[in-house]
C-alpha cells in the first residue's frame, strides 16, 4: 500500500525564487509535502523574487488574515521607458531621457504617494475581470483597463540614486503594486520608468533572513523534517485568550456546529480552540446567545490598523 503522508498544519516562510509563479511554489510544495490544503498569503510576480508565505492544513483558511498585510520590497526603479507590464518583463510603449531627474524632485513626488492613494493596478496582474485574470486577457491582445484601487503606503524610502536607476525600500499593505509606484513616479516627475527589480524582504512576521529556498525545503522534505521548520498555525492573533475542548467538542468544532458556553467561563471571544491533545482547531466566536461558533478566521478586519 503507498504511504499516507501525516497531515501537517502551519505556516513555512519560503524564499520564491525568480521566473515562476506563486501559483508554482505552492504546487512545489503540495507535491514534496503530499498535502492537500497548501496556499499562499499574496502573489508575488513572477519575475520578483523574497518572502512568500506558504500555509498548510488549517492554516489555509487564515491566508487572509490582517497579521499577513504588512509588506516591506527592497525596489529598483528604471528611468527612461514605459512598458506594457509596468516592470523590464513587457515592450517598451513611451521613451524618455532621465538626464534632467534630480532626487530633490523625486523625492518630492515620493511623499505624495506616502498614505491612502488611489492606484490603479498593471493591466498585466491577477486581477480577476469578468471570471477572468487580467494577464490571461492581455495575453490573448485584449484591451484591459482596471480601475484605481484604494492602497496604503506606510512609507517609501530613498536608498539609492545612480540615473537611471533609483532604488527604494517601500513598506506598504497588501493590495499594493510596486510596479504602479515606478509608473507612476515616472508620470510625476515628468520621464518614463518602470520596475526594473524587485524584492520581497518581509511579510508580516517572516523575514527574507529566515526564508527557505526550494532546494531547502526539498531537503526538509525528504528527512521528514517539517516540524523544525512549521510555524504554528497560532501565530495569528497572539494576544487572544485559548479555549481548550473535549473531544466532543472539537468534533462539533471539525464538523461546524457550535455548542453552549460554560456558564463559569471567564474565556472571552474571539478565542484560539484547542483540542485536548493541543491540537489549534481555530478560532471561536462567542455569540448573544452564549454559544460558541466556530470560526477558520479571525473574527477582525482586515483593515483595521489603517488609520
Amino acid at each position: 500500500m503507498p504511504t499516507v503522508a501525516r497531515a501537517l498544519h502551519g505556516y513555512v516562510n519560503v524564499l520564491k525564487p525568480p521566473a515562476i509563479s506563486s501559483h508554482d511554489v505552492v504546487a512545489f510544495v503540495r507535491r514534496i509535502s503530499g498535502q492537500e490544503r497548501v496556499g499562499h498569503t499574496g502573489t508575488l510576480d513572477p519575475a520578483a523574487v523574497g518572502v512568500l508565505p506558504i500555509a498548510l492544513g488549517r492554516a489555509t483558511p487564515t491566508v487572509g488574515d490582517p497579521l499577513w498585510d504588512r509588506k516591506l520590497y527592497w525596489a529598483d526603479v528604471q528611468f527612461g521607458a514605459r512598458t506594457t507590464t509596468d516592470d523590464g518583463e513587457g515592450d517598451v510603449v513611451e521613451s524618455g531621457s532621465p538626464d534632467q531627474l534630480t532626487l530633490p524632485d523625486l523625492r518630492s513626488a515620493l511623499d505624495e504617494m506616502a498614505g491612502g492613494i488611489s492606484q490603479a493596478p498593471p493591466a498585466v496582474s491577477a486581477i480577476h475581470v469578468g471570471g477572468e485574470r487580467a494577464y490571461a486577457q492581455v495575453r490573448r491582445g485584449a484591451a484591459v483597463t482596471l480601475g484605481a484601487r484604494h492602497v496604503w503606503i506606510d512609507r517609501i524610502d530613498v536608498v539609492g540614486w545612480d540615473t537611471p536607476r533609483l532604488s527604494l525600500l517601500v513598506a506598504c499593505r497588501s493590495g499594493t503594486y510596486i510596479r504602479s509606484i515606478a509608473r507612476d513616479l515616472g508620470i510625476a516627475v515628468g520621464c518614463p520608468a518602470h520596475l526594473g527589480a524587485l524584492v520581497r524582504l518581509r511579510v508580516g512576521p517572516f523575514d527574507v533572513r529566515e526564508a527557505l529556498d526550494l532546494d531547502e525545503l526539498q531537503a526538509v522534505a525528504a528527512g521528514n523534517q517539517w516540524d523544525s521548520v512549521l510555524m504554528p498555525v497560532d501565530l495569528l492573533s497572539p494576544g487572544a485568550p485559548v479555549l481548550v475542548v473535549d473531544e466532543p467538542r472539537a468534533s462539533d468544532y471539525l464538523a461546524g456546529r457550535n455548542w453552549p458556553a460554560a456558564s463559569d467561563s471567564k474565556v472571552t471571544a474571539p478565542a484560539h480552540v484547542l483540542s485536548p491533545h493541543g491540537d489549534w482547531l481555530g478560532f471561536g466566536e462567542l455569540t448573544e446567545a452564549g454559544r460558541w461558533q466556530p470560526r477558520r478566521a479571525p473574527v477582525t478586519s482586515r483593515h483595521e490598523n489603517y488609520a
